[in-house]
């Protein structure tokens, strides 16, 4: 992969990362204290208790003296009110003076999310004592037709994607599986356009455009949080269309009873991490000779118990009709490969007043595919995922997994096999921010490397 110079100084390798940690401090500082106080604008001890966090004073210190009078002047009820509607609102830049409501009452609905991580690199990998860091950026629109257009059930998506900064795969650890799934080469780009129509009450839909499919193939619920790349899809599919290979084609999902359901999908098989990477004549192209990339799953869904403990078993088989090189040497026609998992909730707990339910939930998952076209033709995964595990914070997640591959004999590598054990607390610190400190070790990165531990920070920040 291509990653950014790494020349730059130590110290501008850091800032952001120092940065992103103490914007995300100070703010979860100010929400913790503000999520005390029921009336920020109109409560004067409420007022006094904010004002001393943001001066570092303890609002237990001295209320005598000059200095602890004037240390504990009542904050300006037109500065409390904005720190509190700050922390309550859904975006960071707000309604956009009534223009964002504005739009979404008439069916458009624009979001810019950005995603930062920084990770550092302890021990054994490539290198260590030096921070990584990158960034992801999506600006998308979505248009509800029905609002806009009078079509019922019909969805439009567009969005456009930057990503930047350096790849701790490359750079620290030498792992083959992604340390964040946002872990990719800089890039901007249209990343996905398609229109998605729903009938018989989303018992059927159909989705057409350019597509990235992890969002609806091979997405098992309870491993979306963790932050290895794959978590997010078998490693064992190399020619998936996903981030950051996103691929034109079109999608099906089809339940025809609460039991059973079948989707799939149909994409240009054109994507750059397909084998060989020979030139296109027509950039412009969908037909091109790398062929076409097939999906099929079919699930079985239930609910247990009382609490309605959701589960779901899914099948899966994928299928490539382009021409690939092969470890051993030469070329070979078509490729394919399967996967399965399982994704069970295990415990439910109702909370009272509305809030979302704390739950516990588990995953397994396992893929296979040839070992002469694919370095790792093999994974094993599976984890478990709390939500809401703290009293109050219904959005916060909590997890542990291991992730293994399989590499291929062929591929020669002095080890077999790479493992990534990874644990994570991903808070919700506003709705529009989150922070999500990750560790991760690996065992035979690359399997070339010593063992590495890996520490990073992800933060999410919803415009």
């Amino acid at each position: 992969m291509v990653t950014m110079s790494s020349e730059q100084p130590a110290n501008f390798r850091f800032k952001p990362a120092i940065h992103a940690v103490i914007l995300a401090i100070a703010v979860g500082q100010t929400a913790a204290q503000s999520a005390r106080c029921k009336t920020p604008a109109a409560d004067l001890s409420a007022n006094t208790a904010s004002l001393n966090v943001v001066s570092g004073q303890s609002p237990a210190g001295p209320a005598s003296g000059s200095a602890a009078q004037s240390i504990q002047r009542p904050m300006p009820d037109s500065l409390a009110a904005f720190i509190g509607n700050l922390l309550t609102r859904n975006n960071l830049t707000g309604n956009w003076w009534g223009a964002r409501g504005t739009m979404q009452d008439a069916g458009i609905m624009p979001s810019v999310t950005l995603l930062q991580a920084a990770s550092e690199n302890f021990s054994g990998g490539i290198r260590t004592n030096r921070v990584d860091w990158r960034y992801r950026l999506d600006a998308t629109i979505t248009l509800d037709t029905q609002k806009v257009f009078g079509w019922k059930g019909g969805t439009a998506f567009v969005d456009f994607l930057a990503h930047g900064g350096q790849n701790p795969a490359n750079n620290l650890v030498g792992e083959l599986q992604a340390i964040s799934a946002i872990d990719q080469n800089p890039d901007t780009r249209l990343d996905q356009i398609w229109y998605q129509q729903k009938l018989f009450d989303s018992k059927l839909w159909f989705k057409v455009g350019r597509i990235d499919a992890t969002y609806d193939l091979d997405h098992i619920r309870d491993a979306q949080p963790f932050l290895n790349g794959s978590f997010g899809f078998a490693p064992s599919i190399f020619v998936f269309p996903s981030y950051p290979f996103s691929a034109w084609g079109g999608e099906f999902s089809w339940q025809p009873i609460n039991l059973l359901t079948f989707r799939g999908g149909l994409f240009d098989g054109n994507t750059s991490n397909t084998l060989p990477a020979l030139p296109s004549n027509d950039p412009y192209a969908v037909e091109n000779p790398y062929g076409l990339m097939s999906v099929l799953e079919e699930s079985l869904n239930w609910s247990v118990g009382r609490n309605k403990l959701r589960g779901t078993l899914t099948w899966g088989q994928w299928y490539h009709t382009g021409s690939f090189q092969t470890y051993p040497g030469g070329t070979r026609q078509d490729a394919y490969g399967f996967y399965g998992y399982i994704d069970q909730t295990l415990w439910k707990f109702a909370h009272p007043a509305g809030q979302a339910a704390s739950r516990i939930g588990a995953f397994l998952q396992y893929a296979w595919a040839d070992d002469r076209l694919t370095e790792m033709d093999q994974n094993l995964s599976g984890g478990l995922r709390w939500g809401g595990l703290i009293p109050g914070r219904p959005d916060d997640n909590a997890g542990i997994g291991a992730t293994w591959v399989h590499l291929s004999p062929y591929a020669q590598t002095p080890q077999n096999f790479e493992l990534s054990i990874e644990g994570f607390y991903s808070a919700a610190l506003t709705p529009w921010l989150s922070i999500q400190p990750d560790m991760q070790y690996i065992v035979n990165p690359g399997g070339t490397y010593r063992n590495a531990l890996v520490a990073t920070v992800q933060m999410a920040i919803q415009f």
